[in-house]
């Protein structure tokens, strides 16, 4: 009885097993905006006996036309069983996954189907690479390229030339809205300049894109931008007073925005020229003259250092010029050290000379201990022999302290009454001086003003002074009437003079040539003895003016001896002149 029981309990659940699904639904992947059907078949049964679940939500609608969701819709021949659940213009939110569900019901055990993933796909709206590419040489740098809004994400890949050399690539994925992915890729490199122009591309790859048969590819032109790059060269021989070019070539990408010049430190100019001309002094010796460009990336700078060939000059220890002759004052007996600083470039070689010998090479000082008169006290020469310019001097006159040196005595030529007189008061260089001074002969000072004028006045000298003597001779005014008097007096007689002699000379000519044509007519007629007579007479009428001549040259030389005599008088005048002295101390 109990085995019957049994077998009548199995029976019954058989009926339950055999309402299971014929069909059930699939995974399916969709393109969004399509429309897809999820397959579910069983045995005839009632249509409000099946519906479909959502996510494990099995409320979407009793009826086929589920009037909730206006893009769902269970269609097939429901007495036949089909029960298919359609989809309409699939959007993202349609992803999930879906069961066909029998609903228990007398003699009916209810039934679940498998779960059926819809998976929406979307193709990425955009693949990109940032753009421009623009990377700085030699600095970390990285590319990225992003493929945005795929369903699912898009895996990328890089087509990169051999020629650059990267040194990794790194990929993420970052949540969008709506449960979309961006994909992003990041190529990491140091870039030269040679990578400039090279074209890169970057491909998106996915099951949305597959399904689609279609292909995303974006590319790029990689940009090397560098800072300046200088090469600077000097045009022109480096020598004092010449004129030099730096020329600063410049190669920059992007372009320059300003070139600036310093001399050291201190800016000389901004320009956008790359040439800079100057005339060379000995003073830019080991300058740096620098050369500045600079563009969107950033400064470089290139110097070049002058090295000036330049003539020698002397100069003491604290670097101030001298001179080339200077007097150096010393005791007989004490020790002194004679010193010569050159300046020039190269260095030039020192060489010491006294009396035409050489007596030391190459030496600064030159010592001398126990100075003696006849030994040691004359010219010191020190030469500067400067391989460029030749051999410069500068002369030392050692000598005993003692006062200053007049050069000489200047007697002064007479001068008239109102007129200036310049004394010239020469000294010698040599030893030093403290004061100049002018005196009379009654011994008072002179100083300046409306009659006297003293041009320099220099310190006197601390060793004693020496005094000069002019003698200066002044003429009165009425003999600065006489002297005009007779000498234009005497130039008028003698010019009187000339022109009587001229006379008497054509007279006495004309007379001979007479007396030739007398003697040869003198056989002739009457009448040309006649006419000899008249001329004879004429010529007695001719010499009758001679003793008028005589008498004339007698008047002249006693008024000639007058003037002498006039003369000897002013030259007793000037011996009685006074003198005047000057005196230099």
């Amino acid at each position: 009885m109990l085995l019957i029981l049994i077998i009548f309990v199995e029976l019954i659940n058989g009926i339950y097993m055999t309402n299971q699904f014929i069909e059930e639904p699939e995974d399916i992947e969709t393109i969004i905006g399509s429309t897809i059907i999820l397959r579910c078949r069983t045995e005839p049964i009632h249509q409000t006996q099946v519906n479909w679940c959502k996510n494990d939500f099995c409320t979407l609608g009793k009826t086929r036309d589920l009037p909730f969701y206006p893009r769902y819709q269970i269609i097939g021949h429901a007495h036949q069983g089909e029960h298919h659940f359609k989809i309409v213009n699939v959007s993202l939110e349609d992803n999930g996954m879906y069961q066909c569900q029998i609903q228990a019901g007398p003699r009916r055990s209810g039934s679940m189907s498998r779960k059926a993933k819809l998976t929406v796909l979307q193709i990425p709206t955009s693949l990109s690479i940032d753009n421009p590419i623009i990377l700085i040489e030699n600095v970390l740098s990285f590319i990225i390229c992003r493929g945005d809004n795929g369903m699912p994400e898009a895996k990328l890949s890089w087509h990169i030339p051999k020629s650059i050399n990267y040194l990794s690539i790194n990929d993420y994925v970052l949540l969008s809205g709506q449960s979309l992915r961006n994909s992003i890729s990041n190529l990491t490199l140091i870039p030269n300049r040679s990578y400039h122009g090279i074209l890169i591309q970057c491909q998106a790859h996915s099951s949305a894109i597959l399904l689609n048969n279609k292909t995303m590819i974006t590319q790029q032109y990689i940009q090397t931008i560098f800072r300046p790059e200088i090469n600077i060269s000097l045009i022109g021989q480096q020598i004092e007073n010449k004129i030099i070019t730096i020329q600063c070539y410049v190669n920059s990408r992007p372009k320059l925005i300003k070139i600036e010049w310093f001399n050291g430190t201190d800016l000389l100019n901004v320009t956008n020229e790359n040439r800079l001309s100057f005339i060379l002094t000995r003073y830019m010796h080991k300058n740096k003259i620098t050369c500045q460009a600079t563009n969107q990336v950033g400064k470089t700078n290139q110097s070049i250092e002058l090295y000036i060939t330049y003539k020698p000059i002397f100069i003491d220890k604290y670097g101030n010029k001298l001179n080339n002759y200077s007097v150096v004052l010393v005791n007989e007996g004490e020790s002194i050290e004679l010193e010569c600083f050159i300046d020039s470039s190269p260095s030039s070689l020192i060489t010491w000379i006294f009396n035409n010998k050489i007596i030391s090479i190459n030496k600064t000082f030159f010592q001398i201990d126990y100075i003696q008169t006849i030994q040691h006290i004359g010219i010191y020469i020190c030469s500067a022999h400067h391989s460029f310019f030749g051999t410069f001097n500068r002369t030392i006159r050692l000598a005993l302290k003692g006062p200053p040196e007049m050069i000489e005595d200047k007697i002064i030529d007479s001068v008239y009454v109102g007129q200036s007189v310049i004394l010239v008061c020469s000294i010698s260089k040599d030893i030093p001086i403290q004061e100049i001074y002018w005196s009379r002969e009654d011994q008072s000072k002179i100083i300046s003003n409306e009659k006297y004028e003293i041009n320099e006045n220099e310190r006197i000298n601390q060793y004693g002074s020496s005094i000069t003597k002019y003698q200066l001779r002044v003429i009165h005014i009425n003999h600065l009437l006489i002297r005009p008097f007779f000498l234009y007096g005497s130039i008028i007689i003698g010019i009187f003079i000339s022109f009587i002699l001229i006379i008497l000379a054509l007279i006495n000519n004309y007379q001979q040539k007479k007396t030739k044509r007398i003697r040869k007519k003198s056989s002739t007629t009457d009448e040309t003895i006649s006419s000899l007579t008249k001329q004879q007479e004429y010529v007695q009428h001719d010499y009758q003016d001679e003793p008028n001549s005589i008498i004339d040259q007698q008047f002249i030389h006693n008024h000639t001896n007058d003037i002498f005599d006039s003369c000897q008088h002013d030259l007793f005048y000037f011996e009685n002149n006074s003198k005047r002295y000057s005196t230099v101390v």
